[in-house]
């Protein structure tokens, strides 16, 4: 009559175990949670309180480093809007959205149809740098790749050519 008990008292334990390992992140995560929606409220407060675009820009790449791609994408995006001239801005993307190659891809395919490429020209070559790197690398896109390089030297056909990359 007993003879189900251990199995029952096996699966029970090993259900359990599955329970407890798939919430971890859960349990342990929940003060480090509070202190990044705090970080994430101080660097939204900091955003409001910003006077001039280039502060705003500043505080709202800050921002995008705190949370996730899909976040700091459009958080990226609304910094270079703030200041469409500023190369930080795309060097700081490229760096934080390294491990996101698409949607680094996405964000500066709408940076470059965002602002028009004359007024904010150092800010072009850089973002088409970056997506030549990506075509390169992690997207292997060899024809994008080529279209992007010929882009940047009809616009900047005096600045030196980026460092290759090693992908």
């Amino acid at each position: 009559m007993q003879d189900w008990s251990i199995p029952l008292a096996v699966a029970t334990a090993a259900f359990l175990a599955v329970l407890v390992w798939r919430v971890r992140p859960l349990v342990g995560g929940a003060a480090r949670g509070r202190a990044g929606r705090e970080a994430v409220r101080a660097a939204h407060a900091r955003i409001d309180a910003a006077k001039t675009p280039a502060e705003r820009a500043d505080a709202l790449c800050d921002a995008a480093g705190l949370v996730g791609a899909g976040s700091a994408r459009g958080l990226y995006l609304r910094a270079m809007r703030e200041a469409p001239a500023s190369t930080a801005i795309v060097e700081r993307a490229a760096a934080s959205l390294a491990r996101r190659p698409r949607a680094l891809e996405a964000l500066l395919w709408r940076r470059l149809g965002a602002t028009p490429w004359p007024d904010s020209r150092d800010a072009t070559v850089a973002a088409l740098d970056v997506l030549v790197r990506l075509y390169e690398g992690p997207l292997r896109n060899a024809v994008r790749a080529k279209a992007m390089a010929n882009a940047r030297q009809a616009l900047a056909p005096d600045a030196p050519a980026p460092p290759e990359s090693k992908a």
